[in-house]
């Protein structure tokens, strides 16, 4: 029987089993969606789809953009100094300064200053991490000394909190720490104890730099302090001051430094200015000088140097920093009362804007009709195919948020010098928060994993140059969107006009700098919501899974 089977299968005639294969892939192509459909229960049927949330397919307005803009943001003990001027016609001027106590690094044995010490030069040693955009304007910076810590002493105790601690934020006022001039200002703005120049054609700072500043009178008197020679101050030759263990009464007697631009040599032409970061822990004041033969004063006996650091781990004391960032913006451009957090009816701005050093990012709110849209998408495939499926799930999510010169087809794009120049200078990457305040991610962007295992996420966040936008994976997200909606219309008896819309959760979510680069001097305005002003508005790309 065997045998005249297989004889059999070789005598079947070629054109029937041609006919049987034509069949079978036919029928896959048929309805390769639902292949098996009718084996499966038909509450657990589901359907495969795509959709393009675009303004030119369809001119809704899927989301509504507005600025925003924190003074939530830390600006202390970050690692990191930032200091400089950047003057520019769409953000207006943008400064940093940064104070911070420091710490004598070298040993300092009794009698080390000698007999009737000479100050010789000080530099100021700077670890350059960012050179930003624009070093080859100089720039003049003034060193001043923090003459209080009231800053620190008399900082109201935070609720939930039993003292005072040491964080700041962007808002920080030197002049007036507590903002109710309860404290004692940290600097003295008229009695600067060095200046120094950075930037300049041909001297564009390398990543170690150390630079010999212009003392004051001031400046000198301080330099005597610091080698205990300055006759009727508390530590006059005593060098107890220096001693290991005195590091408390250390930050009290010379409480540190605060750097920023010198008023008196701003920075006065658009386009001109960078703002340079420091890392901390390699940088502070070096004081050099030699002493002289007590026997013969005309005689030099030996060289001096003192170093100190601005950061020092594993010391108790001594290591507070606070960065100072002001923002004067254009009036024409940005109307920052309007995009201040405190504002509470902020109004919808066509525009995305995404700039660093705590200034304005773009708050995104999606809209009734987004929602309104896919339960179109649902109702029509009920239609089509008579099915009754009751909502979807993302198999993936896609936002794009295009430059200002880009359209949404990429054979369409002209890269003029417009759109290369944004590309360039904008951020390279978009981070997305729920709370832009805590730095709280989308789910799609978590992006301490992403650095604590050093690994890639798919949410993605880049410039995509080919299509001259940013695009961002964000199907998590979507999803959890999607079924806080669900929920809310579940809790509305199923009518979709009676929803309270504060129940979708995170309905609103914030497109700012990534989360490791909040200090970018960087910034970049985007294409918004639809609006006549926008050729190419947000756009998402949706593929989902019809369910029943």
């Amino acid at each position: 029987m065997k045998q005249f089977n297989n004889f059999r299968r070789k005598l079947l005639p070629v054109a029937a089993l041609a006919a049987v294969i034509a069949a079978v892939f036919a029928g896959c192509t048929k309805v390769d969606d639902t292949l098996g459909g009718n084996l499966i229960p038909d509450n657990q049927q589901m359907k495969a789809g795509y959709v393009e949330l675009r303004s030119d397919i369809n001119p809704r307005k899927y989301v509504e953009t507005r600025l925003f803009q924190s003074d939530s943001l830390i600006s202390s003990n970050i690692s990191y100094g930032y200091f400089g001027t950047i003057l520019n016609d769409t953000l207006g001027e943008r400064k940093a300064g940064f104070l911070s106590q420091m710490i004598n690094y070298y040993k300092v044995d009794e009698g080390y200053f000698g007999y009737e010490p000479i100050f010789d030069s000080a530099q100021i040693m700077l670890k350059i991490t960012s050179i930003g955009s624009d070093s080859l304007t100089e720039q003049t910076f003034a060193v001043y000394e923090i003459i209080s810590n009231d800053y620190i002493d008399k900082k109201p105790i935070s609720a939930g909190k039993s003292q005072a601690d040491t964080t700041f934020y962007i808002n920080f006022n030197p002049q007036n720490p507590n903002g109710d001039g309860s404290a004692e200002k940290v600097y003295d703005e008229n009695k600067p104890l060095f200046t120094f120049k950075l930037g300049g054609e041909g001297t564009t700072p390398s990543t170690t730099t150390s630079i010999t500043m212009t003392p004051t009178e001031e400046g000198r008197d301080y330099v005597k302090r610091l080698m205990l020679q300055k006759k009727g101050e508390k530590y006059y030759n005593d060098y107890s001051i220096y001693s290991p263990d005195s590091l408390e009464y250390w930050v009290k007697e010379f409480k540190g430094l605060y750097i920023a631009p010198d008023p008196k040599t701003p920075i006065t032409e658009n386009g001109k200015g960078t703002i340079f970061a420091t890392s901390l822990d390699y940088s502070g004041l070096a004081v050099f000088g030699r002493n002289r033969v007590k026997d013969d004063p005309t005689l030099i006996k030996d060289t001096i140097g003192m170093v100190y650091y601005f950061y020092e781990s594993g010391t108790e004391f001594g290591n507070v920093s606070v960065n100072t960032i002001s923002h004067k913006y254009n009036d024409q451009v940005i109307d920052i009362d309007q995009a201040r957090e405190s504002n509470t009816d902020r109004l919808p701005d066509p525009r995305v804007f995404v700039e660093g050093m705590g200034g304005v990012v773009t708050e995104m709110t999606f809209t009734p009709e987004f929602f309104g849209e896919l339960e179109n998408v649902i109702a029509e495939e009920n239609e089509k195919e008579g099915k009754d499926f009751k909502t979807l799930a993302f198999s993936q999510a896609k936002m794009s948020v295009y430059f200002t010169e880009s359209e949404y087809e990429w054979e369409e794009l002209t890269f003029g010098p417009g759109l290369i120049a944004e590309m360039n200078a904008f951020p390279s990457r978009l981070g997305l928060y729920t709370n832009f305040k805590t730095l709280t991610p989308i789910s799609d962007y978590a992006y301490s994993y992403e650095q604590n295992y050093n690994t890639t996420l798919s949410y993605g966040g880049y410039i995509n140059r080919s299509r001259g936008c940013y695009v961002m994976d964000i199907t998590g997200y979507m999803q959890q969107l999607w079924n806080s909606y669900i929920k809310a219309k579940e809790a509305a008896g199923g009518v979709i006009d009676d929803i309270d819309w504060t129940k979708v959760t995170n309905r609103t979510v914030y497109i700012g700098p990534e989360a490791y680069s909040l200090y970018s001097s960087s910034f970049g305005v985007l294409q918004g919501m639809t609006d006549p002003v926008n050729k190419a508005p947000i756009r998402f790309d949706l593929a989902y899974n019809l369910i029943k």
